[in-house]
């Protein structure tokens, strides 16, 4: 299997965990969109993550009532559309080419980053702006760091039924685990 097959069928499971646990976004992630969508969008030099990513989901659907929580699918973030990206190309990063994938209900993201045509994306943390972090090597690595965390219920829903953080060790174990870095 090829690592674009696995990464979708990664996202895929992504999916199957925020219905299964009922979180409120299960029900209103947008469907991705074909690769000719994604490139007229973003262009033609994208790495094959991140159409995989657009391929999976196009952000969240408006729903009447729905809180910010409820878009959430880690913790505090939810999937950035096609449209959204395509208004947050200029942010300031030491890659040459950047593509937001989730944000926050302020300025924090998670970009996927490149410099060269063909490189793997890393993903970058803008949670504090203008001091970008690499948190992954890649989008594949962020998404098996959330397959994880809910296979092993690091990820739950609370008491008000927003996805939350509920085991805060256990995130940074997953995530040394899967990306070989300490956690921050």
């Amino acid at each position: 299997m090829n690592d674009d097959a696995s990464l979708a069928d990664a996202l895929r499971s992504w999916s199957e965990w925020l219905s299964r646990l009922g979180a409120p976004v299960a029900s209103s992630l947008r469907p991705g969109r074909s690769p000719e969508q994604i490139v007229a969008v973003l262009g033609a030099e994208l790495p094959a993550a991140v159409l995989t990513w657009f391929s999976w989901c196009d952000g969240v659907e408006d729903a009447p009532g729905q809180t910010i929580g409820d878009c959430w699918v880690i913790p505090g973030y939810w999937p950035v559309s096609l449209a959204e990206a395509r208004d947050d190309l200029s942010v300031d990063l030491p890659y040459r080419h950047g593509v937001p994938l989730l944000r926050d209900g302020g300025t924090d993201l998670y970009v996927a980053a490149w410099s060269e045509t063909g490189e793997e994306p890393v993903v970058v943390s803008l949670l504090d702006p203008g001091n970008p972090v690499v948190e992954y090597g890649s989008v594949a690595e962020l998404v098996a760091v959330t397959n994880a965390c809910f296979a092993r219920n690091v990820y739950a829903l609370d008491e008000s039924g927003l996805l939350d953080l509920v085991d805060a060790e256990g995130y940074d174990a997953i995530y040394e685990e899967v990306t070989g870095l300490p956690a921050t």
